[in-house]
């Protein structure tokens, strides 16, 4: 009897250890989280969009790198005074751009050279970024804005010791790299993965509100107005070459007649010369990017220089009538 009882306490006590190791393992794991462990970020986009370009090989897209490119794009710190973030010229509630005509929200309070274009579907823009295409893709787009003394103003060999200090950083960064060693370089591709989220329309899972109604009438919720539709005949004929759906932009650089071709503004001793900046060709003088069109109502001024405020300044000059420019109008509100 008393030796039946011992073989059960054996037993007992080397099951409840095993329980116990097997916890301790489990906790371990838990508590290790590795990089190679980062679950995916899935964007699933209606069948009328194109298929997002695929991502950086060294940066692939996953929820821990959009968290910590979020919580980047809003933080003050990565500028010099504390004041500016990625978000204070690219304001999500303002449709990722400033309303202004050239931003003056920078550190110095000086106007930059330049209208802030939206940051919507700009992970489609496998052209080039900035209005002559000057950066070639978006881990390396927040290096430009970071350093300019009259937008953030910081210097890049700071930042990392900065954000290093700061031990929810490098918890951040851990999981969402493998490292707690903060670099630029890792700080780039948070951002860029935030960016790339950034979709119109707004898909499952998104946090944003991005649906217009033409993406309604495309998903057959609601249907087009009378003068929508003949707007959509109108912007078909005498748009759609460059401003294609369902992105409603061609990526592309072209000229554009501006009064600024004739008398050139320079800031601070630099004429513009649009892509020609880039591509050192004459070819290229004063050709800029394609913007898209997506929510272009919400997203005024317009043209690289901010020049344009009204959506009715590009339906003159065409020979439409009164009728065309309304419908026109009513379609190009409705992207």
């Amino acid at each position: 009897m008393n030796q039946t009882r011992h073989i059960f306490i054996f037993h007992l006590s080397l099951l409840i250890a095993v329980f116990l190791v097997f916890s301790c393992q489990t906790c371990q794991n838990k508590t290790n989280h590795s990089f190679e462990e980062n679950e995916e970020y899935k964007i699933i986009l209606p069948t009328y969009m194109p298929s997002l370009p695929k991502e950086a090989t060294q940066n692939p897209i996953t929820k821990e790198g959009v968290v910590l490119g979020k919580i980047l794009f809003f933080d003050t710190k990565l500028s010099s005074t504390n004041t500016i973030s990625c978000a204070t010229c690219h304001n999500p509630k303002l449709y990722f751009t400033d309303n202004m005509k050239t931003s003056n929200l920078g550190t110095t309070g000086n106007h930059l050279a330049r209208n802030t274009p939206t940051l919507i579907n700009v992970a489609y823009s496998e052209n080039g970024f900035f209005w002559d295409g000057g950066i070639k893709n978006l881990e390396s787009l927040p290096a430009a804005p970071l350093q300019h003394p009259d937008e953030m103003g910081m210097d890049l060999k700071k930042l990392p010791v900065l954000l290093q200090k700061e031990e929810n950083y490098k918890i951040l960064f851990k999981d969402a790299f493998g490292k707690d060693t903060i670099t630029n370089a890792l700080i780039f591709r948070a951002l860029a993965q935030y960016q790339r989220t950034i979709i119109s329309p707004s898909y499952l899972g998104s946090e944003f509100n991005l649906m217009s109604k033409w993406d309604s009438v495309q998903q057959k919720q609601t249907i087009f107005s009378e003068s929508e539709i003949k707007g959509q005949q109108v912007f078909q004929k005498q748009c759609n070459s460059c401003h294609t759906a369902p992105l409603f932009s061609d990526y592309k650089f072209h000229f554009f007649h501006l009064d600024t071709i004739t008398n050139p503004i320079n800031f601070v001793d630099r004429i513009e010369l649009g892509r020609q900046r880039i591509t050192e060709n004459k070819n290229d003088y004063l050709k800029f990017k394609t913007p898209t069109l997506r929510h272009i109502s919400k997203t005024f001024p317009y043209l690289h220089d901010g020049s344009i405020q009204k959506l009715d300044y590009f339906l003159e000059g065409n020979n439409l009538s009164d009728e065309e420019k309304t419908s026109l109008l009513a379609f190009l509100e409705s992207l």
